[in-house]
């Protein structure tokens, strides 16, 4: 039976390699975080995690982050499966969404499932009524060169 605490696992359920880093501090800094019980490791951790937001997956550690119209993604965002069930697909990334963005159009939050539409030199969102037209205006189109979709 291994000793020691059970291992970190990143989404796929692999452990995740860890090493150790020496860091000098203040000895008044260490003596404050020891008085506070605040782990040394957790808050380098979340620090660093911190400080390089947007270029390093705080799930899988991965430093392969996408940004796209609708927001910041982990890992290969051109595997269409990826991006809907952020699962590892053989990347070594898990492709979670870190976080989106708002529509440039009408502001609302995009969506895993949200879809992402050129209207002239912007991009819309599905929600947008700008987009809601354009697509009304091209099923017209459609039926009446009988293309009937």
């Amino acid at each position: 039976m291994p000793a020691g605490r059970p291992p970190e696992l990143d989404s796929n359920g692999k452990a995740i390699e860890k090493c150790l880093v020496n860091a000098t501090i203040p000895t008044k800094l260490r003596d404050f975080l020891r008085q506070h019980n605040i782990n040394r490791s957790d808050l380098f951790r979340s620090a660093a995690l911190k400080l390089m937001e947007y270029k390093i997956c705080p799930y899988c550690y991965s430093h392969d982050i996408n940004e796209t119209h609708k927001g910041w993604q982990c890992g290969n965002s051109s595997d269409s499966n990826n991006w809907v069930k952020g699962h590892d697909s053989g990347t070594g990334n898990c492709g979670r969404w870190l976080k989106y963005k708002r529509c440039e159009l009408c502001e609302a939050a995009h969506a895993p499932e949200s879809r992402v539409y050129a209207l002239g030199d912007k991009v819309g969102c599905d929600q947008c009524p700008e987009i809601i037209k354009q697509k009304e205006d091209n099923r017209k189109i459609n039926v009446v060169f009988g293309n009937d979709l």
